[in-house]
């Protein structure tokens, strides 16, 4: 056979499977690119922080004041106590607190303005001291009172390594839920019409959900066991990080498994799948805080479950919180379940009216 009839061969394969090609050179691609566009800067300029007054003492001229001299760099908003703002940045909503005295507007008084990071939060250790030198001069030139910075951190101090295990954990899970649960199920496409007039179908999709979603425990006793290994501290085989685990996996197989059903189990559900798997990945802050992301994409993760997964995921492994620390993160997550369980009864209805695609 000659060459051009070999290529004219390949062609038609292509028209044949054109929607898997379109997911794969096009959909994947553009996934990636617009993953890589999150990250706009390395040192954040619009970063949520908290601003707390001191005591009752402090007034709100002296927390206008330091919110003003905040600005430059941050997106500052106002707790009414230091335990609140803590509580917030624990929580990831805000990534350094401003705890204000009271007479910043006194030209004679001298005051201290406490700075408060979070040494478990360690991809933001080196912005936030390169942050507090830049204060340090403008608080002197903005206030009448003369102004100390004082820095002091809260937390257990955790290293890059030990804070990217979650984040590696999580990774794992997104990719075994979105990815390799829908791949397995495609591969018994043969016998789901068989299944079909055996017993429902919406049996079969949960028992698979159950016994998948019970071998979470694995990857997390392997995390675990790294984590004994280096000397962290800190594992995941606890309760509360198995329910993050396997709330998270439920939410995202169910989705995963609706796209593959609503295409019909074709290969191209699986590209699909993927494509959606690289954009939980880079936009959930594995590895940066979404205030290193632009507005609008920082929008974006924070509308994503995902995003909650990860937050709460760190939280009951690095900082050992119990899972009522994170309940509106929680019900975020419950909330995504309860959809996608949903989306994937209709997508199995659908199926079922239109049988098995090749």
């Amino acid at each position: 056979m000659d060459p051009i009839a070999l290529l004219r061969k390949e062609a038609i394969t292509v028209r044949r499977n054109l929607g898997l090609f379109v997911v794969l050179l096009v959909v994947v691609p553009a996934a990636l690119a617009a993953g890589t566009s999150v990250y706009q800067q390395t040192i954040p300029q619009d970063i949520p922080v908290a601003v707390a007054p001191a005591d009752d003492t402090t007034s709100e001229s002296d927390v206008r004041l330091v919110r003003g001299a905040v600005g430059f760099f941050s997106t500052p908003v106002e707790y009414d106590s230091r335990a609140a703002a803590v509580r917030a940045m624990e929580r990831e909503e805000v990534y350094l607190t401003f705890v204000v005295p009271p007479d910043l507007t006194d030209d004679d008084a001298e005051a201290t303005v406490t700075v408060v990071t979070d040494r478990t939060n360690a991809p933001l250790s080196d912005p936030a001291a390169l942050t507090f030198d830049l204060l340090q001069s403008r608080f002197d030139s903005v206030f009448p009172a003369t102004v100390t910075l004082e820095r002091e951190s809260v937390g257990t101090e955790r290293t890059l390594s030990e804070f990217m295990l979650p984040s590696a954990l999580f990774a794992l899970v997104v990719l075994y839920a979105l990815v390799y649960l829908p791949y397995q199920v495609r591969e018994e496409r043969r016998v789901m019409d068989r299944l079909r007039t055996e017993t429902r179908l919406e049996t079969v999709v949960a028992s698979k959900l159950l016994f998948y979603g019970a071998l979470v425990v694995v990857p997390a006793a392997t995390a675990s066991a790294a984590a004994r290994y280096y000397g962290y501290g800190f594992g995941a085989l606890g309760v509360e990080t198995l329910a993050v685990l396997g709330l998270s996996f439920l939410y995202m197989a169910a989705a995963g498994l609706a796209v593959l059903f609503f295409l019909r189990l074709r290969q191209a559900a699986v590209f699909v799948n993927l494509g959606v798997s690289v954009g939980v990945l880079t936009l959930s802050g594995l590895v940066y805080p979404v205030g290193f992301y632009s507005a609008v994409r920082k929008g974006i993760s924070r509308s994503l479950p995902t995003h909650y997964s990860l937050v709460t995921l760190r939280g009951t492994m690095l900082r050992g919180e119990s899972l009522s620390f994170y309940s509106e993160y929680l019900t975020w997550m419950a909330a995504a379940a309860v959809g996608a369980l949903v989306l994937l009864a209709v997508a199995i209805r659908h199926y079922e009216r239109g049988g098995v695609h090749e």
